[in-house]
């Protein structure tokens, strides 16, 4: 009996270690010196597209970044605002999981250590600084709504679905506004969390209208994105109406050019396509491998002992759902050669999704 509890406290100092030393070490990352860029500068200029140029694919937060802070540095606030994403993912996470029915300390070891989780996202300063964080956290504060939806009475389930339909499509869209990868990497398994709510409460009448409106609200500004991806001459007009000591800062070398992902604005699906020879020709594709096949044991692990613990509520049959997400977005991994980050997400919606199950 002494040692068992002796095992638990040991478990919990390490769950803790592993929640809080990524965090100390990001803070004082992202909040130190600001001589060196706190992390790589193709992301902070992915952040830092607007809408000087007129309305363009990704410009949301560059949009509102300039406007706030434009008369200095935009960069500053910008890893202020990294930061904070990340630290609202970790409470998000550990919040679906205190919410969800698993109480498994082994589970969430494994979750928080997983190639691309929270402890590699912190020690790595890596993923989080993507604005594909952004979207975990909102899938996250989603089924935390479901969730909700689970645990209250009857009374209060149209409210709660009121709520989650609400956050739904006021919030969407505007994801895809900051970027339209979040049609590829978040909006199946948004979709699909949707679909398992109606099929669960088929008294609603809104829901299965709602997946209609869902889905044509996202697949319109996906399509308005992609025609007005910007070009060499727009992406130009963007870095210049950054501040001075930020193209400075970013591109010391040649500060009046356009550069990083400013500059990739205007490629087309052919220069898209081309990046995908660097995975296989460089033997990144041996990393990417291992990194998926890693993440996919540790993911079947955690499954299978969930659908061990219960299987009143044929948890067996939602994860087989969640995992259809997996197939709908593979489109992402043929257009692109950013194959870890995708993976990091895939992986870690997936854990939530996991996590939250039946």
């Amino acid at each position: 009996m002494i040692k068992n509890h002796k095992i638990s406290l040991l478990k919990f100092a390490l769950i803790a270690l592993l929640i809080e030393w990524p965090i100390i070490v990001s803070y004082f990352w992202m909040m130190g010196d600001f001589s060196e860029p706190r992390f790589n500068v193709w992301p902070i200029s992915d952040w830092l597209i607007n809408y000087h140029a007129g309305f363009i694919r990704r410009g949301l937060v560059g949009e509102v970044l300039l406007r706030l802070f434009g008369d200095s540095s935009v960069i500053r606030p910008l890893y202020i605002l990294v930061f904070c994403s990340f630290v609202i993912y970790v409470a998000c996470f550990i919040w679906v999981y205190l919410k969800s029915k698993v109480r498994n300390s082994n589970l969430l070891l494994a979750g928080l250590l997983i190639q691309g989780g929270i402890f590699h996202m912190g020690i790595s300063s890596d993923f989080y600084t993507r604005k594909e964080n952004l979207f975990l956290i909102f899938f996250a504060i989603l089924c935390l709504i479901y969730l909700q939806i689970q645990e209250v009475k009857e009374d209060f389930k149209a409210f709660w679905i009121g709520v989650f339909l609400g956050v739904l499509l006021l919030i969407a869209p505007f994801l895809v506004l900051i970027h339209e990868a979040y049609f590829f990497m978040s909006f199946p398994a948004t979709l699909l969390l949707l679909w398992i709510l109606a099929k669960e409460n088929p008294s609603n009448h809104f829901l299965r209208p709602a997946l209609f409106l869902f889905a044509l609200e996202i697949v319109s500004l996906f399509l308005m994105c992609s025609y007005y991806h910007g070009d060499i001459f727009s992406g130009q007009k963007i870095w210049d109406a950054l501040p001075f000591a930020d193209r400075l800062f970013l591109s010391p070398g040649a500060p009046y050019s356009s550069f990083g992902a400013l500059s990739s604005l205007g490629w087309g699906l052919d220069q898209q396509l081309t990046t995908l020879y660097g995975v296989f020709s460089s033997g990144g594709i041996f990393i990417w491998l291992f990194f998926l096949v890693g993440n996919a044991l540790v993911l079947m692990y955690m499954a299978s002992s969930i659908s061990a613990v219960d299987s009143v509520n044929q948890p067996t049959q939602y994860i087989r759902w969640i995992f259809i997400s997996i197939v709908i977005s593979l489109g992402m991994f043929v257009i692109g050669c950013d194959w870890g980050r995708w993976i990091a997400y895939r992986s870690v919606s997936l854990l939530i999704s996991v996590d939250q199950s039946p």
